[in-house]
């Protein structure tokens, strides 16, 4: 086995999914006004990017993989090297890959996956300020997008030990595992609510072959469907009951921009698309501890076969105020705001796919607006 092949930012997914997840990536485009930005390039002779023709699924492979398009065999980029500049890497590996990072609301202990051990991904815990590496699950299958509950005690995740991809939940500990979904969907990306009574996460439909996000009752099982969209995250506001989520500005294309919408007696309302770029994807939202501000990454060129550039950014929940925080070293993707205002992610910085961190007003860098300004965004949905 290859170190290429196990180093990897993605899942495997069942074969019998491909056909549908190249259609799926969000809903019709939207004519809405709103926050807007330019992702730096990566040199000074790239051109922006042009719109492409939707992709085309193709005849499924039998083991597949999905990456943060939502799309299935996503392809990784080849590492790069660059300077610190004030960033701290948190986790040492020297073959497969960390990913999906997420810290305890205290900010003393992290979880994420991790191929460090085998080509399945498996859970494992760390604390912050620490080396010791504690693995949670052991599984001969996938597991992934590891999330804390509220306070601490538990942790959501999605695994594929049922034969697709199913939300479960553990103690931090890893004992005491509960299986939360089992549908022939696949089900991947938890966020619990504020009080930890619910979960919001992703589910790919069978019919109409989009990403939807649905939202579980721990206490009853009850689930219902809210939206479309990819990778959503409860805000921890307990003022407002706001989700994060990444939506295709058209069905199967890579070109996601950054929404959130309020539930109101379990509907969705105020679905606002916060911010978007003409040359890059936005993806991967997490909230600030406080619920105000958002952090997320950008994949420039979304459309070539490796993606260009990813950086983190930060912004308000409004769309204002954008700074973008990693350095263009290497790749940044799937950022973890947690407290202390340090932004955790998952860099090749070094050559290898670990898990760093760096303060959110370290190394920002005020991006000026390009487009429409807050004032004219165009709230939908209501």
């Amino acid at each position: 086995m290859t170190i290429e092949k196990r180093k990897t930012l993605t899942w495997i997914l069942s074969g019998a999914a491909a056909a549908m997840v190249l259609a799926s990536a969000g809903c019709a485009s939207s004519s809405s006004k709103h926050a807007s930005f330019t992702a730096p390039p990566m040199a000074e002779t790239e051109s922006a990017a042009v719109e492409v023709a939707p992709i085309v699924a193709t005849t499924a492979a039998p083991v597949s993989k999905v990456n943060i398009f939502g799309e299935i065999d996503g392809t990784d980029q080849g590492p790069m090297h660059g300077g610190s500049g004030g960033f701290q890497q948190q986790t040492f590996i020297e073959e497969g890959a960390d990913n999906d990072v997420s810290v305890d609301p205290k900010g003393e202990v992290m979880v994420f996956s991790s191929t460090r051990h085998s080509e399945h991904a498996n859970i494992y815990l760390q604390r912050v300020n620490g080396l010791s590496v504690t693995q949670l699950t052991s599984d001969d299958a996938d597991c992934a997008n590891p999330s804390f509950s509220p306070d601490g005690s538990k942790i959501a995740f999605c695994s594929m030990r049922s034969g697709n991809w199913d939300i479960y939940e553990m103690d931090a500990d890893g004992k005491n595992v509960v299986q939360i979904t089992n549908s022939p969907m696949q089900e991947i990306h938890p966020s619990f609510s504020p009080d930890g009574s619910r979960v919001v996460y992703s589910s790919l439909a069978g019919k109409g072959g989009q990403w939807e996000l649905w939202v579980v009752n721990l206490n009853t099982g009850e689930k219902k469907q809210i939206g479309f969209g990819l990778f959503p995250t409860w805000s921890p506001n307990k003022d407002k009951d706001q989700i994060a989520f990444q939506k295709a500005r058209a069905r199967g294309s890579r070109w996601f921009s950054l929404w959130t919408l309020d539930l109101v007696d379990g509907q969705a309302r105020r679905q606002t698309e916060v911010a978007v770029s003409s040359n890059a994807a936005i993806v991967c939202p997490t909230w600030s501890p406080d619920g105000k501000k958002l952090t997320f990454s950008t994949i420039v060129e979304p459309t070539k076969d490796k993606g260009g550039q990813q950086d983190v950014w930060t912004i308000n929940a409004d769309g204002t105020n954008r700074h973008r925080v990693t350095d263009g070293n290497g790749t940044s993707a799937s950022p973890f705001w947690a407290a202390g205002n340090r932004i955790y992610f998952v860099s090749n910085r070094n050559g290898t796919d670990s898990v760093w961190s760096v303060k959110a007003d370290e190394n920002s860098v005020a991006e000026p607006a390009q487009a429409a300004t807050h004032a004219e965004r165009k709230e939908i949905g209501e």
